[in-house]
């Protein structure tokens, strides 16, 4: 207190100060949390219609990738660089091994899957080391 004192702050003044940066600093949070799903969303909207889509990115140096990319019902292999990009091949649905599926999985449904099997290798380790006593 007596460090608050020495700006000319009581005790409730401070904390009333204090109180409202909590409450500025969630409204940020909030509106940035948002403001990024609103972009997501029409980002999302927008490559929805699209011919193009990125399957796969392999990374070769700094500014130096392989890229599978699908062009309406074709498949290509593509070098990306810095100044530049060039087709190296033209591949066959057959040839991409890994196809991404179409289906969109939740982050609910992945920490469902980590989660049990976290659980049953703790159990796994608490029974061997019951039987090891």
């Amino acid at each position: 207190m007596l460090f608050l004192g020495a700006f000319g702050l009581s005790g409730v003044e401070s904390a009333l100060k204090l109180v409202g940066l909590i409450i500025l600093c969630a409204i940020i949070i909030a509106a940035s949390y948002f403001t990024t799903r609103f972009v997501g969303k029409k980002q999302q909207n927008m490559s929805g219609g699209s011919n193009f889509r990125s399957i796969d990115v392999y990374r070769l140096g700094q500014n130096k990738y392989l890229q599978i990319i699908q062009a309406g019902k074709r498949y290509f292999l593509i070098a990306v660089s810095k100044d530049s990009v060039e087709t190296i091949a033209e591949l066959s649905e057959d040839d991409i091994v890994n196809f991404p599926s179409d289906k969109k999985v939740s982050f609910k449904e992945i920490m469902a899957k980590v989660v049990p099997e976290k659980k049953k290798s703790e159990e796994e380790t608490d029974t061997e080391n019951k039987n090891s006593e």
